[in-house]
């Protein structure tokens, strides 16, 4: 939407959400969408949806078929931002209030997102970048946020994005812009949930299984033909079971499902698993009504679609060349789904592993599950005394002292492909430790909540390029708020219990999927391919990093000499280490040097 002209009857929906009114230096798009309005008149949209949208109605004195942006408004006008806890779902929205102002919002929870960009007299707004500069707005890259998106720390929350003077709207806030002046009111706070403490343990269970048929509900209301991406572990067979249940005895739920590559995949690592087929084909023979597609993304590497994702979002993350789904979502498509459904965020929700235990169990003094939980901790071989002296006494000293050790017994970690000079103005070293940790699991369910909400808060944009680029819509079913606030509020205890990690979803996942599958404790180890799928291409890596040589932006912020001595470094055999250490790091350095391009129009 966009405000800040006289009122305008021709609107605009521009694969976002709308353009409203045109100042006269602004370009006037041409269509026919109308927008919703509230019971004043004020013109409001939506995109994304409410879960609770008949309740809503009813209480507001709606009909029942109302569309979700009248509901969104006339709760708006009803109970102001209160309306935002009342309201459930995943959404991000637009109210013009007056000729130049606007109320945004997102959900909290929300991959829906929200930009807006203010100047020459006139404010826009929208879920992607890309209708901001249709109507007019200068397309300017922000380099520090390239640095900070290769460094896989930038774009996640607050306002910033990758073009200045484009703001993004945070998750569980509301933005109020006034003549060019906002002021953001971040309203929800994922640490001021109360704690949620029941009587028996089965009572979680029950209360997990409730949330989990609501979620599906919602997520299989609009859907004429879901399909689910399906993996061989718990989360997603467990919501794959549930949607199951909830269709027609006589549908079909057609599966899709990524498979590595034949050929060498590098040594098997303890604890992990490098194909989710053997385990989806077991689930689907308990499942008649499960009809699973296989796809090896023979053909795709990451720079196929990279300009794709570019023209659709607008954004460059690293994320990009992680091409583990494409196949699956294509053949989906083929397929004709009109709803994928994920299980994305399971592991953060009710397939939780409860890793901060190790320190939590310590503190307090739980001696006997925390023997446990080292003791079954699958993948490590190590003693246990330095099992407990790594994940249970480390994580508790200064950051400094165990960065220290962490790097006597590792080693140094590879360098960034950033100039030093960089890393030091941008503090990507705090940044990251911040979101990801010190190169060690999260020390408390503090943490453990606060990364999730940072993950779960950016990267919106994405999704809209997915669904744009495949023709289809995807939603992530854990990503239910009633769910999230439950899985995130409950004990410690009900994720690990007599050394078992993920207990609850075990328990869930009973009657559900083959007991083996239910037991396993591997986890599935995703992109063991990418070694097969990217070394035909090195030659096109090295080519890109010396474009970015020449380039006089890029190079002020990538060390191209250190890339190309990475690149040089290609592995004969594939390993983790150098997954990590060459390929990821490499990509995402290209990625960003070819999106700068991008927008500058030099591709």
């Amino acid at each position: 939407m966009l405000s800040g002209g006289p009122a305008d009857e021709e609107e605009w929906d521009g694969g976002a959400i709308a353009v409203l009114a045109t100042p006269r230096t602004v370009r006037r798009p041409r269509s026919s969408f109308v927008s919703a309005r509230t019971p004043s008149g004020l013109r409001v949209a939506i995109s994304g949806w409410i879960d609770n949208a008949s309740a809503m109605a009813r209480e507001l004195g709606l009909a029942p078929e109302c569309d979700a942006a009248t509901i969104y408004g006339a709760a708006v006008e009803a109970w102001g931002d209160e309306a935002e806890r009342r309201l459930i779902g995943d959404y991000a929205s637009i109210i013009v209030t007056g000729p130049s102002s606007m109320r945004l919002a997102r959900a909290p929870w929300s991959r829906q997102s929200l930009f807006w960009a203010s100047a020459h007299g006139a404010t826009v707004a929208a879920s992607i970048p890309r209708p901001l500069f249709a109507a007019g707005f200068e397309k300017r890259g922000d380099p520090d946020q390239y640095a900070l998106a290769i460094a896989r720390v930038g774009a996640l929350q607050g306002e910033q994005h990758f073009f200045a003077g484009v703001r993004r709207v945070p998750q569980g806030a509301v933005v109020e812009i006034d003549h060019h002046r906002h002021r953001t009111r971040q309203w929800y706070d994922p640490h001021a949930l109360r704690p949620t403490r029941l009587k028996r343990d089965e009572d979680y269970v029950e209360a997990a299984n409730a949330l989990l048929r609501e979620a599906v509900a919602a997520a299989l209301r609009p859907a004429r033909r879901p399909g689910i991406l399906l993996s061989g572990g718990l989360d997603s067979p467990i919501v794959a079971d549930e949607m199951l249940r909830q269709l027609p005895a006589d549908a079909t739920l057609p599966s899709f499902t990524f498979v590595p590559l034949p050929g060498e995949h590098g040594p098997s690592l303890p604890g992990l698993f490098d194909s989710d087929r053997p385990a989806v084909e077991a689930f689907a023979r308990m499942h008649p009504r499960l009809r699973p597609q296989f796809v090896a993304n023979e053909g795709f590497a990451f720079q196929n679609r990279m300009q794709d994702f570019f023209v659709a979002a607008d954004a460059a993350y690293p994320s990009v060349a992680i091409t583990d789904a494409d196949g699956a979502r294509q053949a989906a498509a083929d397929a004709g789904i009109d709803w994928l459904y994920t299980a994305d965020f399971g592991n953060h929700t009710f397939s939780n592993d409860g890793r901060w235990g190790f320190v939590e169990f310590l503190r307090q003094g739980r001696w006997i599950e925390l023997w446990r939980m080292l003791r079954d901790h699958p993948g490590d071989d190590r003693t246990m005394l330095r099992r407990l002296v790594a994940r249970s006494l480390l994580p508790n000293l200064p950051a400094a002292v165990r960065s220290a050790m962490r790097t006597l017994v590792h080693g140094q970690p590879a360098p960034s492909l950033l100039k030093p000079e960089v890393e030091a103005r941008l503090r990507l070293k705090e940044r990251y430790d911040t979101v990801f940790g010190d190169r060690e699991w999260t020390r408390s369910r503090y943490e453990s909540n606060e990364m999730t909400w940072q993950q779960c808060g950016g990267g919106g944009e994405m999704v809209h390029a997915v669904e744009q680029i495949h023709g289809l819509r995807m939603r992530a079913v854990p990503q239910y708020r009633p769910l999230f606030e439950f899985c995130l509020t409950i004990p410690t205890g009900q994720y690990v219990r007599h050394g078992q990690m993920r207990w609850l979803a075990r328990r869930m996942a009973m009657g559900r999927m083959p007991e083996a599958q239910r037991l396993n404790t591997d986890y599935g180890r995703h992109g063991v391919d990418w070694h097969r799928r990217n070394a035909p291409h090195v030659p096109f890596l090295r080519e890109e990093l010396e474009r970015i040589a020449d380039d006089p932006l890029m190079s002020r912020i990538i060390d191209v000499d250190r890339a190309i001595d990475r690149i040089d470094q290609w592995p004969d055999q594939p390993s983790r280490k150098a997954y990590e250490d060459i390929f990821m790091p490499v990509a995402a350095a290209v990625v960003a040097g070819r999106f700068a391009r991008y927008v500058d129009g030099r591709n």
